[in-house]
């Protein structure tokens, strides 16, 4: 389902209140999370509701994504942009985080052993961004649907747009994601896209069925839905 909201902090509210539902009702809550600026007006009004606080010990987190050859310290890391915006607010136990290690000198382990938790802990909530260019994780347009854990090639695009995070010019050429099969396998999942910035990649993900976006394999599903602001919509209804 696509859901529509007047503005960024409407969809926040939303989000914010699943996360909690989820944390309190879900038996054993496992959370898949992007990192990025969209959702981090989300992970902020979770961690302020005072009432989540004494749950959080039941949440575990799994990793969605990792830059290769970046360590989770460095600032732009996924880790570290995570840790900033939710991990250190929630005073999460390195325990309950399950997170690929972009330095391993075994990154293909790095997959089995990431796939090897979700096989034991099922994830009960995904929360996923949407790239320019209408990726999932670091799932890339014109690659292979991947359904486990995987190392993979990054697009021009993701790398271009990544230098944001990053203090200074970083070299990036391959990231570690999970498969899309396993992200539309969670419990439930949302998709949140915002900004005036991703309206032409919204049109193109619901409008254009031969773009073959990653974006749009999680389209059609029942417990997934989108979540959009009125700005990423703005096209909308000029292409229905």
């Amino acid at each position: 389902m696509i859901r529509i909201f007047d503005n960024e902090e409407e969809v926040a509210n939303e989000i914010a209140r699943e996360m909690k539902d989820r944390l309190i009702n879900d038996h054993h809550p496992v959370f898949c999370l992007a990192s990025g600026s969209t959702p981090q007006k989300s992970y902020q009004k979770f961690s302020n509701d005072a009432d989540i606080h004494s749950k959080i010990k039941r949440l575990h987190i799994v990793s969605l994504d990792e830059w290769v050859g970046i360590d989770k310290s460095s600032e732009g890391s996924c880790y570290q942009m995570l840790n900033q915006d939710l991990f250190s607010q929630i005073s999460l136990d390195g325990s309950q985080i399950e997170f690929f290690n972009g330095t391993s000198p075994d990154i293909e382990q790095e997959c089995l052993r990431i796939d090897r938790f979700i096989e034991q802990h099922p994830i009960t909530f995904s929360l996923m961004g949407v790239g320019m260019n209408g990726h999932i994780g670091l799932n890339e347009p014109g690659g292979p649907v991947l359904n486990r854990s995987s190392v993979v090639e990054l697009s021009e695009t993701t790398k271009i747009v990544a230098q944001k995070y990053f203090l200074k010019q970083t070299e990036l050429k391959q990231g570690i994601t999970l498969g899309l099969e396993q992200i539309a396998s969670s419990k439930r999942v949302v998709v949140v896209i915002t900004g005036e910035r991703k309206a032409a990649i919204v049109k193109e993900i619901l409008t254009n069925s031969d773009a073959q976006l990653p974006a749009q394999r999680l389209l059609g599903y029942e417990h997934i839905d989108f979540y959009l602001d009125a700005a990423a919509a703005k096209y909308m209804d000029q292409s229905s």
